[in-house]
């Protein structure tokens, strides 16, 4: 596999965490809970359950849920109009056929965001190619 270096990993732990640029904050008091929701209030696939996207401060997201993907690798982008702020990946707890939790913290310029789409997949371990994509509206 073969990732930009747009992100500098902080830490991975138990269940994973990823900051872009900065250290991975706690939820303050005043965070605000988005919970992920196409259907029934929350997003998933045959690949991804449970996601929670928290909102931590201006430009800073939480996000945990569970997995159940090919050697726990979780890949996720963040978009916004068309260009790329984030592209890399978290270890879940379990790789496939079990599911395992994992977790991302971004931090992402606020002042230029606009509509910014998360989006969670696995890379298929024949061609390389995304399979199962979820994609996550984040709150501005």
């Amino acid at each position: 596999m073969r990732f930009p270096q747009k992100l500098m990993i902080v830490s991975l732990l138990a269940v994973g965490s990823v900051c872009v640029p900065a250290a991975a904050l706690p939820l303050p008091s005043s965070a605000t809970e988005q919970p992920a929701g196409e259907q029934g209030g929350k997003y998933e696939n045959e690949a991804f359950r449970n996601i929670a996207v928290t909102k931590t401060g201006p430009g800073q997201y939480a996000v945990k849920g569970e997995a159940r993907v090919f050697e726990a690798t979780v890949r996720f982008v963040v978009t916004d109009e068309g260009n790329t702020l984030a592209d890399s990946f978290v270890t879940a707890s379990q790789g496939a056929p079990e599911w395992g939790t994992f977790a991302i913290n971004l931090s992402l310029d606020a002042a230029k965001l606009k509509a910014p789409v998360l989006t969670l997949f696995e890379e298929s371990a024949e061609s390389g190619q995304r399979i199962h994509e979820l994609n996550i509206p984040l709150p501005k």
